[in-house]
């Protein structure tokens, strides 16, 4: 069912450090699961939802993200009216400002915002991988008449190192946001921002122009803690679902082999809950299997020629695993290849890497090793 909401996603995640995987693209166009990007979850959750007008900001190395999404049709946005907008990097010779922070980014799409008919407006990060359905999130929202309702999920026990990556939020029993710790160095709380919210478009747009004309830049201080500083009613809705944040390669790895499980991929791809992942459908052969193929508990796309052993490894399009070599606990993106003899284990190949035969690659399950794209080891 179409609702009055407007959906808006960055593309980008400053704190997120992906090293050569984002070198080339942006980190919603990262490849995941076998034929997914990791923008379709986001994206798919907004229009399970039934939001029909989604802008996409796209800051830098957008080449890969914009061919992934076309017109929107993978995802029924392809529509006369609202529909997929991709919106490019502003300009910023004439107004002189910078792009610092997701202030700056929609202050840089304030026209997209004002030319809206939505009421509300849904603001998110790319990388939050879950499946949500956001109509919930406003139902809780227009019933406790709030200025902001701000999607988080527990996190308990976070270690000294992960708990400076996340936004932590005090909640008393009416469910209101008294205190947010921004990356703090010691947790005080368990509830943890999953940097999505749900405001008035207008009011956004009111609190943006004011803290851009007074040098703030970020959405989580600027914004947010400013509302509620300023006595703003911050309401919450907890997501109790699996949920992971893709900010560096070990969360990339761990997520993807994640998807191995078959519990978290039926919730995930919403098998019980028809809300289904949409992508970008490419029509390819079938994958070949001969006789001295082994393949245990792995995704492997369309296209591939498996000669060798794969295990626990999710393998995209076009792979080639020739014979004798043996594939563990590893992602191999489109179109690599590895030849006779080799061994990789806890690696991760971008595209159309070529290891050479006999060759070993061996990383750890703590620390990946990462090759980057199009090259031959």
């Amino acid at each position: 069912m179409k609702n009055d909401m407007l959906g808006v996603i960055f593309s980008e995640n400053p704190e997120a450090s992906m090293g050569e995987l984002t070198s080339l693209r942006a980190l919603a166009a990262v490849p995941v699961g076998g034929r997914y990007r990791i923008i379709d979850f986001i994206l798919s959750n907004m229009v399970n939802s039934g939001i029909i007008k989604v802008g996409i900001t796209t800051p830098v190395n957008y080449q890969s993200l914009t061919d992934h999404l076309g017109t929107g049709k993978a995802w029924d946005m392809d529509r006369k009216d609202d529909g997929l907008y991709i919106l490019p990097p502003k300009d910023t010779g004439e107004s002189g400002i910078e792009t610092h922070g997701g202030v700056d980014i929609l202050h840089g799409i304030s026209s997209f915002l004002a030319k809206s008919n939505q009421e509300y407006i849904l603001v998110s990060d790319c990388n939050t991988i879950c499946n949500i359905d956001f109509d919930m999130v406003l139902e809780e929202h227009l019933k406790n008449e709030a200025d902001f309702t701000l999607v988080y999920t527990k996190a308990k026990h976070l270690s000294a190192k992960d708990v400076k990556k996340h936004i932590l939020l005090d909640i008393n029993d009416e469910k209101i946001v008294t205190d947010m710790h921004v990356y703090p160095s010691k947790q005080k709380t368990d509830c943890s921002y999953m940097h999505m919210f749900i405001t008035r478009r207008e009011l956004l747009m009111d609190m943006v122009e004011y803290a851009v004309t007074h040098g703030r830049h970020t959405i989580s201080k600027d914004i947010l803690l400013t509302a509620v500083s300023k006595g703003l009613k911050v309401s919450t809705y907890e997501f109790s679902g699996y949920k992971k944040k893709i900010d560096s390669i070990q969360s990339y790895y761990c997520f993807n082999l994640d998807l191995l499980k078959k519990d978290i991929r039926d919730e995930l791809f919403g098998l019980n809950t028809n809300n289904p992942i949409f992508t970008k459908i490419k029509d390819t052969v079938p994958t070949k299997y001969s006789k001295s193929a082994e393949i245990t508990n792995s995704f492997i796309a369309d296209g591939c020629k498996i000669e060798g052993t794969v295990k626990n490894s999710i393998l995209f399009r076009g792979v080639h695993v020739a014979k004798g070599a043996t594939v563990e606990n590893c992602i191999l993106m489109q179109n690599s290849e590895i030849m006779e003899n080799c061994l990789l284990e806890n690696v991760i190949f971008d595209k159309g890497v070529i290891l050479r035969s006999g060759k070993k690659l061996v990383g750890q399950d703590t620390y990946p090793m990462v090759i980057g794209k199009e090259i031959i080891v």
